[in-house]
């Protein structure tokens, strides 16, 4: 995708997290892209589950007080989706027009989608053809209630909503494509998403989405632990599990350290999640006759940011972790004083600002 294609507008990108609302306005220049604003607040409780804004007026609150924070004017915002409700899957289809695949598609993704069709708001991408007379369709699908409870709280900010995409595209948008300086694209690699209720994976083959899968543990499972065990309220438990370093896993274990012996558990399940999803992925592939191997993982999202987290993720699965600072890639421009330390908290954000056209979207 090339930034310089972008009109001379402001745009926005708002992340509708569990436990936080993350927004960016950037504002294209030359070949650059200068972030104007960028913040998060935390979300009222019971505001949203299973990644459905159960209270759009709270929401919309939240949202209307950070862009005051920041000073973000606009009419107009980008959102997004994610959770184990959400499909993404490409599939082999006979090669056809653009119509009669529209028409089929319905059927096609019936086989993938867990909800009712009726119910779905279904997209689609052909991203590719072979010599066999089949193509390759990326198939896209989310509730229609996920959809229209986020479009609802971002019109109760007063904003319109423009676009409505799964959240690895904005993320893949921001980390990869807008970074000259890295050949991640012509590799194959796994995005890691590390929320508050759920991690999402995604696998990324030469800059074609393979995967998307959703594992419901994220950084609050940790936090609760801790509380649990120690009796802690939940800023004490939160601030207990920002000292620690997972690191301490790798050297000598967690008998000497009360705490990381409480969240190993739960750590090692992640790591079973994401390995069984990496071998899922290599197993299609195998069995395709195109082999691939997943040689990074790429981590974002604000549960990324435990210290030794990466490190132990990828010691355990034998990878190479890549833990991306926006605002060391020279396309981005911060415009305020000196950027946040949590850069990996905003790429969905972010990416969500920088779409303009590229890949399938859930609903526009």
């Amino acid at each position: 995708m090339s930034l310089s294609l972008f009109r001379s507008e402001k745009y926005v990108g708002i992340d509708i997290g569990h436990s936080s609302v993350a927004m960016a306005q950037v504002e294209p220049s030359g070949n650059t892209l200068r972030i104007l604003h960028l913040g998060k607040a935390p979300v009222p409780p019971d505001t949203v589950a299973d990644g459905v804004v159960v209270d759009p007026d709270a929401m919309g609150y939240a949202i209307r007080d950070l862009m005051r924070e920041l000073g973000i004017s606009a009419t107009m915002a980008n959102v997004a989706v994610a959770g184990p409700a959400v499909v993404v899957r490409t599939v082999k289809m006979p090669v056809m027009s653009e119509d009669a695949l529209r028409k089929s598609i319905r059927f096609e993704a019936g086989r993938y989608v867990p909800s009712s069709i009726e119910e779905s708001y279904i997209d689609f991408e052909i991203v590719g053809e072979s010599d066999d007379g089949q193509m390759s369709v990326l198939i896209v699908a989310s509730p229609r209630d996920m959809v229209e409870s986020k479009v609802r709280a971002v019109q109760s900010a007063g904003l319109d909503v423009e676009n409505v995409e799964v959240e690895a595209f904005a993320q893949f948008r921001a980390l990869v494509e807008a970074d000259d300086l890295s050949d991640f694209e012509s590799h194959t690699v796994a995005l890691v998403d590390v929320g508050g209720e759920a991690t999402e994976v995604t696998v990324v083959d030469h800059g074609a989405f393979s995967l998307t899968r959703s594992i419901p543990i994220g950084g609050t499972a940790l936090t609760d632990a801790l509380r649990n065990y120690f009796k802690m309220n939940v800023d004490e438990a939160e601030s207990g599990k920002r000292s620690l370093d997972l690191t301490e896993l790798i050297k000598s274990g967690p008998q000497e350290n009360p705490p990381l012996r409480v969240i190993q558990p739960i750590v090692d399940e992640l790591v079973r999640e994401i390995r069984r999803s990496l071998n899922y992925f290599q197993s299609q592939q195998n069995e395709a006759g195109q082999p691939a191997q997943v040689t990074h993982l790429m981590f974002s999202g604000g549960g990324a940011l435990l210290k030794g987290f990466p490190e132990y993720i990828c010691h355990r699965l034998n990878m190479t972790p890549v833990v991306p600072n926006l605002f060391e890639n020279p396309r981005f421009v911060y415009a305020g004083h000196e950027p946040p330390a949590d850069a990996g908290a905003y790429a969905v954000a972010i990416g969500l600002a920088m779409r303009r056209a590229g890949k399938a979207v859930v609903a526009a």
